[in-house]
């Protein structure tokens, strides 16, 4: 796509918040088409904890393992209700452009992937201490470079980890200690007084940049009053913006990042884990955008958008960017002022699939539900074959079992007296299980005190769980 003419977009705004994936922020987005999961556990606001999103995390994140269901087992597999949490975020991906395979450049934690957004390289992978100095780091950066060509310029830095400074720009020697450097506060007040400049890159302050356990209401409601300040300044047509999360923050996302670069020990560097990227404003052209993309995108798109040259950096001197997003024939009506929002369209009617439709008395013998968001048929595992009428396997602990050994009177098995109760052997995460006899000397299997001779495995293969692969986003 051919970039905008010059002069389409004023005033750039890059807002970065903190530790969410595009699946734990926009479900809400599934009935639009976009490419993200819309049926796992509901994330509770504010989030009960911080989840660890180290290298090691992110290690296990790229190498994680699944059971039959393809389950992820690392990371914090849930996600926040869009449109009741996060309203303002799904209206804006819904009026301007949603970069839906948008990813973190490195898959680390928050600095480095900071420093790419401001200068489009990292010397370092993990966050330097809280207790020492910040380093210093002789780079260029997106607002020097623009400093150095005329271009007005101000950061708005966050206290950041170490609870004071201006992060992450105090890095930067050319940067540090400039009077364009201010606090996430100001940003609405230079707004109002009529002193946005071209490039301007806000962070915020916990708990206003969402890094949970935050309550990220609180960040969104600091986004929303930004956005309503811009446009209350009538810069809507002039003015794009980049909203953006650091890193995954421990968070799950069901796509996995294609390895464009790797580190020393063979360990994918980029693309780090999915983030969201939305981009808005007068003539950001709507619509989900499924080019792939990371950070590094940011400061090449503001470089184009504002007509810039190159930063020095290889790795963003050669990234395509996004100013293609810009289109002057596209003419987008603002926000309204805060607290309404504008309504939103209507989502699609979904369709099942026909290879995923449930039918016949098949669906009716062996499913009590489907999948939450999914029209596959949930499998069930009755008490008997409904072919063979062979009784299936009883899971030690349950209500059948419990039943049998009290001569058919139900009584809740309960551990002796001081002795710790132990887990049911068998739950549907581990379903089948292993035979109840030797194949070779049909000797029942010892199960703890006692052998339990169970039943053969039953042979109709309806009433066991399908092997074959599911058409799910996990798949």
């Amino acid at each position: 796509m051919p970039l905008p003419p010059p002069g389409t977009v004023k005033h750039v705004v890059i807002m970065v918040q903190e530790n969410h994936t595009t699946d734990n922020y926009f479900r809400g987005l599934a009935p639009w088409g976009a490419n993200v999961v819309a049926n796992w556990p509901v994330e509770p606001n504010p989030p009960t904890a911080d989840p660890p999103h180290d290298r090691q995390h992110y290690y296990r994140w790229l190498h994680r393992y699944a059971d039959w269901l393809r389950r992820p087992v690392n990371g914090e597999h849930a996600q926040f209700d869009t449109a009741t949490v996060l309203p303002f975020y799904l209206y804006l991906a819904l009026t301007g452009a949603f970069l839906e395979n948008h990813c973190a450049g490195f898959g680390t934690n928050s600095t480095p992937n900071h420093l790419l957004i401001v200068g489009g390289q990292s010397p370092t992978l993990r966050n330097p201490p809280a207790t020492a100095p910040p380093p210093s780091w002789d780079m260029p950066s997106l607002p020097g470079l623009a400093g150095d060509h005329g271009v007005s310029w101000r950061c708005y830095a966050a206290r950041g980890y170490t609870g004071n400074g201006f992060y992450p720009i105090d890095f930067y020697p050319q940067l540090a200690g400039s009077p364009h450097v201010r606090h996430s506060a100001d940003f609405i007040t230079d707004v109002r007084a009529g002193g946005l400049p071209a490039l301007s890159m806000p962070w915020h302050d916990s708990p206003l940049d969402e890094h949970p356990p935050a309550d990220v209401r609180e960040g969104m409601s600091a986004i929303w009053q930004a956005v309503a300040a811009v446009v209350q300044a009538g810069l809507w047509d002039d003015t794009a913006f980049l909203l953006t999360d650091d890193d995954r923050g421990g968070f799950d996302d069901h796509v996995k990042t294609p390895a464009v670069e790797y580190t020393p020990d063979n360990v994918q560097l980029a693309y780090g884990p999915r983030v969201p990227l939305p981009m808005c404003g007068g003539h950001v052209r709507p619509g989900i955008d499924s080019r792939w993309c990371s950070q590094v995108s940011i400061p090449k798109t503001a470089l184009q958008l504002l007509g810039l040259p190159d930063l020095g950096v290889p790795r963003a001197d050669t990234d395509h960017g996004l100013a293609d997003l810009v289109d002057p024939a596209v003419a987008n009506a603002p926000p309204a002022p805060t607290p309404p929002l504008h309504p939103l369209p209507p989502p699609p009617v979904a369709q099942a699939s026909p290879a995923m439709a449930p039918t016949g008395a098949k669906v009716a013998a062996c499913t009590r539900a489907t999948w939450a968001g999914s029209d596959r048929p949930r499998p069930m595992r009755p008490s008997t074959c409904t072919r063979t009428r062979r009784r299936r396997p009883m899971r030690r602990g349950c209500a059948r079992w419990a039943r049998s050994r009290s001569g058919g009177v139900r009584r809740p098995s309960r551990p002796r007296p001081g002795r710790i109760a132990r887990p049911a052997r068998f739950s549907s995460a581990c379903w089948p299980p292993r035979a109840s006899a030797c194949i070779a000397s049909r000797r029942p299997r010892c199960y703890g005190r006692r052998a339990i001779r169970r039943p053969a495995r039953p042979t109709c293969a309806s009433a066991w769980p399908s092997t074959a692969p599911m058409a799910t986003p996990w798949a």
